[in-house]
């Protein structure tokens, strides 16, 4: 199994389907996104360790948004934190690549700016014109996060 690191941080990654915890294990992997169709195999059961979310939708047309941004927001406020962060889906490269993307944007990446980082790390990624023409079309905006550091929060 390979996954792709999107940020120089090595907070966000993508990948297809995960057949390999161990591999997520040593990369330090704290949330899993999945957004494709079946759930992973062997998910672990360990305590405190691994956040697993599971929210299926096709590689056609845009997933309802305010649940998409819903999670993008909050794979963003986990990368700000320090946890990495891993998306994935089938093949690991739109509905994947999409959600990074998002996560990107609310980390202040304008949408060009963020198809073109996922696009640069992960050769085919965003295929999907629909997908990509959503992320392109986002302005630069500010961090909008649900939540900061406590070590941030607390100065």
């Amino acid at each position: 199994m390979t996954i792709y690191q999107i940020d120089e941080k090595g907070l966000l990654y993508i990948s297809p389907v995960v057949d390999d915890w161990v591999t997520l294990d040593k990369s330090s992997i704290f949330a899993v996104f999945n957004l494709d169709s079946d759930l992973d195999q062997h998910i672990p059961s360990y305590l405190n360790r691994t956040l697993y979310i599971f929210f299926p939708f096709e590689d056609r047309d845009l997933p309802d948004l305010g649940k998409l941004h819903a999670l993008a927001q909050f794979g963003a406020s986990l990368i700000n934190t320090g946890y990495p962060v891993l998306s994935h889906c089938g093949m690991g490269h739109n509905r994947s690549a999409l959600l990074a993307g998002l996560m990107l944007n609310y980390l202040g990446f304008p949408g060009e700016e963020a198809v073109r980082l996922i696009r640069e790390r992960r050769t085919g990624a965003l295929y999907n014109q629909t997908f990509a023409s959503y992320l392109e079309a986002l302005p630069a905006q500010p961090t909008r996060l649900m939540f900061q550091r406590p070590d941030v929060l607390f100065q």
